[in-house]
């Protein structure tokens, strides 16, 4: 901001004339001080930034002083008007506003509006009538200019109440005190004394009153119908500020009119909400209708015709396309609400009320935007406080339950608020109705979804209208042409049906005893089969309608509506179609539907389910399964199978073990639909394993029953399925999509959980028998205290004995019999344990937080109390779950940053998991388990995950080494060899295993391995790298492979350096890649600059300039030459065949193809 807006600034606002501190004279010809200021500040008005604004409102504090009105001064002003003036005609004669120009005009038009806001009414009125041409005709050429229109309507707003006297209206509504505390009833009248600033406020009011008296008619201008018609087109403006700006604009005119041109203002804004006007219509009529409210010039006898308009408002919501507009008016209009609320008495407002109310609750509940719900909470929270809780029936009730927060989240807003505010009838008819008839049909499918969820609620505080009124209505509806019409009733139905079955088993009768006539249930299970026979299920919409259908299918048949044979066959025959869909969400509605229908309908009888219905259903889902080459079909089908009830699992021991071996192919990591392999079948199929062994259950006796169905779970059944479940914890499949295979071990994990439950209650006379003792107890063990045992065992050898006497039984079982009865063991419960820490300590973030909360889960579960655990409480003080810490973790790792002793770890959070990981890793039963997963962990992608693993990693083996933990860090050793033996060329886990020895070698983590020489680490490590390195075409593997063998230069066994290390390294340094090459030579320069006892200084100076010299990335034979003399420099030996290139070739089997050639096909097919 330039020096002479400060001075305009202070000018502007100096006490006394100007001419005080001018020290020009007018005799000798120099220019006035206000001149040089008005020149220079005029130059400002074109600039782009806040300079302009600054320069505007400096400009019009100086002309608008009191000694502008002089004769002497009154050219300054004059001589702006005309300028201002002309530069607008100038930009009105045809010539359209761009460039510079622009913001030029812009700062004239902020000038002109502070001016006329400052100055005396008395100079502005000789003024208007140069601009008043100018601004009118600006108007129709800058609508692509926002705050040129913004700062016009504030100019129109000025003109107006300058052609008007000032005054305040007597005729508009004056409530009295706002005061809340005069507004409740006390029974008599408070006198209270007013404070100073009250009382001066007071007479200024009055001050105002008395410029102008109602009594005197005041002549409207004719320019005031052109200022309001130009406010009301800004009501219709696109922008929200321009919109705002006019609706004050006419509320502050209009104060100042007579009361008969203040009732047309108030008739041509209402006549802005109609269907023919667009939501900024209505939006800018909505403030306006507020803004005249507020100020009092909204009569009374107005309400009549303003509150339909404004209930019209509050439910504006039109549709464009895939979306719709509405929020802002809807926004607007309990701003309306919150304005009457203030501006009128409790009597005034009370015709209205039942109106206002309803729909201010309905919008706070239901509107999808959150702003609108806390804009009508808010509305109907001043009503209560302003007009009373006996106008408001039950506010304070509501504005209990349906406060800023719980509105913040719209399901429970529509699920939690919305049950909670219908117990009062006064709303509760309102509410169903509004889901009924605007939320079902909503665009968007949330909001139909989230409406069926409310009427299911709803539904038991009202069954009665549910039944006689809403039902037959959506009936109606759903074989409209209108998609959202149709699935909005379908899915309104089907929640309704689900609550109305529910409500009658409450009352132990069948749906048909509540009220549910008989055509109306017939209509209810028709829809599915006429929605087919429409062919609905085509084209745009068909898969939310699938969905919806299956959603039916499966509350009609849980609430036991009575369907004929040959219905509920049409009916699993559309679930069927529905199975085989390729979409996730409609597969997951069919199974449901089906695990419904076949659990409350298709009886069977005693000796098992038909030979028909077990074809039709369990032996065609295996079928399909086995056989299908659709991904679609196997993925729907095989979740299906999880859905079947037990009546058609297990009639018998084949069905059961049929059922399971088909499931057991589809889950394994190897297993192909067709001749792909697919992740999604996988995942369905561990699923569906878990739900079987819940709805089957586990047999205790091994004796045949005659009843169906007669057969559980066996425990070589639940032995194989913790099998599977296992082997499915090692799934790491990989397509397009990434890690896919993660879905499978979280399905795995959910099923070892779920597995375990069931086991550990099957199970006899394992520990979980005992007490379980609290949570965070100081001495937990995974067997109870001999104490607690030696009480436990003599209650219950007296109970045992007495029972014997009493029966005439012998007292002890048989042995084989009772070994039958246990069906969870420690080698189990070490193997969950062990697989679900190894996941825990992996880089996915979902498998880690499924992981955690299992262990969690188990660790902490009361019914049962899961036994076996190896270091039980050992294992719960290293991940914060016990009081105190353990020996182990607190040998060798001290720190316990981060453990808030708390069950609600977040282990997505990898800062926090890995380091309690560590504190695990010193329990000798998870030791392998947890360093495989932080070496996949440390060899990872994701920064967060390698930085937080990494310095978990090192600041435990550093730890390990500080203490002289050498067994362990050589237990390291074993488990990083075991990895490279059990994972041989895969490079999943070889790529992080060399990037974690890596990591450890350039640390010195391992030097008292390599330091050893008896250790064999480093001669089995340098083996493993051979055979990796030996025809690998991966490029990552390959420069880690170099730099762990340029790391084991460290060790002190020459030899292997020599005859093994060098070797290797050399082999790769003439590569046939030449970034491999270019890497080698890099790394390998470096490495000799370090004092070496190896190599003599002249030897490893003649081999660094060799490296320099020669380029490794170019021709491969120059490469190998230098490799050549690189050895020869250090006195490695190198293969002859490898020295020249040329490798021994095994002569492989050539396979002969039957059609390769045209003459043996045409000889076959004539055969």
């Amino acid at each position: 901001m330039g020096g002479p807006i400060r001075i305009a600034s202070l000018v502007g606002y100096v006490i006394g004339e100007c001419s005080l501190i001018d020290s020009s004279s007018v005799s000798s010809g120099d220019t006035s001080i206000v001149s040089s200021i008005l020149n220079e500040v005029k130059e400002r008005l074109d600039d782009s930034g806040p300079t302009r604004e600054a320069a505007a409102v400096c400009l019009a504090s100086l002309l608008a002083r009191p000694d502008m009105e002089q004769e002497t001064n009154r050219h300054y002003f004059n001589d702006f008007v005309d300028w201002a003036g002309g530069v607008c005609k100038s930009q009105t004669d045809g010539v359209s506003i761009s460039g510079d120009s622009t913001f030029q005009l812009i700062g004239i038009i902020h000038t002109i509006a502070v001016l006329f806001k400052k100055a005396p009414r008395s100079s502005l009125l000789n003024c208007i009538e140069t601009l008043w041409e100018p601004i009118i005709k600006l108007q129709d050429q800058c609508k692509t200019t926002l705050i040129l229109r913004k700062l016009l309507m504030k100019l129109f707003t000025r003109l107006g109440c300058a052609y008007l006297p000032p005054r305040i209206a007597s005729w508009r509504y004056q409530r009295g005190q706002r005061s809340l505390l005069s507004e409740t009833p006390t029974g008599e009248e408070e006198k209270t004394e007013q404070r100073p600033e009250q009382l001066a406020f007071s007479r200024e009011i009055v001050e105002m009153e008395t410029c102008v008296s109602d009594d005197v008619p005041v002549a409207v201008p004719d320019e005031i119908e052109d200022v309001i018609e130009m406010l009301l087109c800004g009501l219709r403006d696109d922008a929200t500020v321009v919109r705002w700006s006019s609706a004050k604009g006419i509320g502050s005119v209009t104060e100042r009119l007579p009361a008969d041109c203040a009732d047309d203002v108030v008739e041509a804004v209402l006549e802005l909400c109609n269907d023919r006007e667009n939501d900024c219509a209505w939006h800018g009529a909505c403030l306006a209708l507020a803004e005249l409210a507020r100020r009092g010039l909204l009569l009374p006898s107005r309400l009549k015709s303003v509150v339909p308009i404004v209930v019209k408002a509050i439910q504006y919501d039109v549709r464009r396309g895939q979306h719709s507009v509405g929020s802002h008016v809807r926004d607007a209009a309990c701003y309306v609400c919150w304005a009457f609320a203030r501006a009128y008495s409790p009597s005034v407002i009370k015709p209205h009320v039942q109106e206002l109310s309803r729909e201010m609750v309905v919008t706070s509940i239901f509107d999808r935007e959150v702003n609108c719900r806390r804009a009508a909470s808010a509305a109907f929270q001043e009503c209560v406080g302003r007009q009373g809780a006996d106008n408001f029936p039950h506010g304070i009730d509501i504005l209990t339950q349906a406060d800023y927060f719980s509105l913040g989240n719209r399901c429970n807003a529509y699920t939690l608020v919305a049950s909670s505010v219908a117990v009062f009838e006064e709303y509760r008819k309102p509410i169903i109705d509004r889901l009924v008839i605007d939320k079902l049909k909503h665009w968007d499918v949330e909001i139909r979804n989230l409406s069926a969820q409310s009427l299911h609620l709803l539904t038991e505080l009202d069954p009665n209208y549910m039944i006689r009124k809403v039902l037959p209505g959506l009936v109606d509806r759903c074989l409209a042409d209108d998609l959202l019409l149709r699935h909005g009733a379908m899915i309104g139905i089907a929640e309704i049906s689900r609550a109305l079955g529910k409500f009658a088993a409450d009352k132990n009768g069948s749906i048909n005893d509540i009220g549910l006539d008989e055509s109306l249930t017939r209509s209810i299970t028709e829809i599915v089969p006429k929605i087919e026979q429409a062919r609905l299920y085509r084209g745009r919409g068909g898969e939310i309608m699938r969905s919806a259908a299956c959603t039916l299918i499966e509350c009609i048949a849980s609430s036991h509506f009575n369907l004929p044979v040959k219905l509920q066959v049409r009916l699993l025959d559309s679930v069927d179609s529905s199975l085989s869909h390729p979409n996730e969400k409609i597969q997951a509605a069919a199974s449901s539907a089906l695990k419904a229908l076949l659990s409350n309908h298709f009886p069977v009888s005693t000796s098992g389910p038909s030979e028909r219905l077990q074809k039709r259903v369990v032996d065609k889902y295996v079928e399909i399964v086995d056989a299908e080459c659709n991904v679609a079909a196997t993925r729907g089908f095989v979740l299906a199978i999880g859905s079947l009830p037990k009546k058609l699992l297990a009639p018998n021991e084949q069905v059961l073990d049929c059922v399971l071996e088909c499931l057991f192919r589809a889950c394994h990591p190897d297993a192909r639909v067709g001749d792909e392999p697919d992740a999604e079948t996988r995942r369905n199929a561990l699923i569906s394993l878990a739900n079987v062994c819940s709805t089957v259950g586990i047999s205790k006796s091994n004796e045949n029953v005659t009843c169906s169905p007669i057969q559980g779970m066996s425990k070589k059944h639940i032995t194989v399925v913790f099998d599977v479940l296992l082997r499915a914890m090692d799934d790491y499949g990989l397509d397009n999509r990434g890690d896919v295979g993660s879905w499978s071990r979280i399905a795995a994990i959910e099923g070892l959980e779920q597995l375990t439950y069931l086991a550990v209650k099957a199970s006899d006379d394992i520990p979980s028998a005992f007490p379980s003792p609290p949570l965070y107890h100081t001495r937990d063990a995974s067997v109870p205290s001999l104490s607690s045992r030696l009480e436990y065992f003599e209650v219950d050898a007296q109970s045992r004995v007495t029972a014997a006497l009493q029966s005439d039984e012998p007292l002890r079982e048989d042995i084989s019999k009772h070994c039958q009865c246990i069906f969870f063991d420690e080698v189990i419960c070490k193997r969950i344990f062990c697989a679900l820490l190894k996941q825990l300590s992996e880089k996915m973030d979902t498998v880690r937080t499924k992981a955690g909360e299992s262990i969690v889960r188990l660790l902490t579960s009361a019914n049962p109390r899961i036994p076996f655990i190896p270091e039980r409480s050992n294992l719960m003080a290293a991940i914060c779950l016990a009081d105190h810490s353990p020996s182990l973790s607190c040998q060798f790792y001290v720190d316990n940053r981060g453990c808030e002793n708390e069950c609600n770890i977040n282990w997505a959070n990898a800062a926090k998991t890995f380091p309690l990981m560590m504190r695990a890793v010193n329990i000798e039963a998870y030791f392998g388990d947890i360093i495989s997963g932080i070496i996949i962990s440390v060899g990872g992608l994701s920064e967060s995950i390698v930085k937080n693993s990494t310095s978990a990693l090192l600041e435990w083996v550093r730890t390990l080494n500080e203490v002289g933990a050498v067994g362990r860090i050589g237990r390291i050793g074993s488990v990083l060899l075991k990895l490279f033996e059990k994972h041989h060329r895969q490079g999943r886990v070889i790529l992080p295993l060399l990037k974690t020895i890596d990591v450890l070698l350039s640390q010195r983590c391992l030097d008292c391995l390599l330091g050893n020489k008896d250790s064999g680490f480093p001669p089995s490590l340098v083996e493993h790298l051979k055979k990796e390195a030996r025809g690998c075409k991966d490029i990552k593997r390959l420069l880690s492979i170099a730099d762990v063998l340029v790391g084991l230069v460290n060790t002190d066994n020459e030899d292997l350096v020599k005859n093994g290390v060098f070797p290797t390294f050399l082999e790769l340094l003439s590569h046939r890649y030449p970034v491999i090459r270019r890497h080698c030579a890099e790394i390998l320069f470096v490495k000799l600059q370090e004092e070496s006892d190896y190599f003599a200084e002249a030897v490893r100076e003649s081999v660094s300039n060799l490296l320099l010299e020669t380029v490794w990335d170019a021709d491969l034979e120059e490469a190998r030459l230098s490799r050549n003399q690189i050895a020869d420099l250090l006195k490695i030996a190198v293969p002859d065949n490898i020295r020249d290139g040329t490798k021994q070739k095994v002569a492989a089997k050539t396979k002969v193809d039957e059609f390769d050639c045209y003459s043996s096909l045409v000889k076959d097919a004539g055969r």
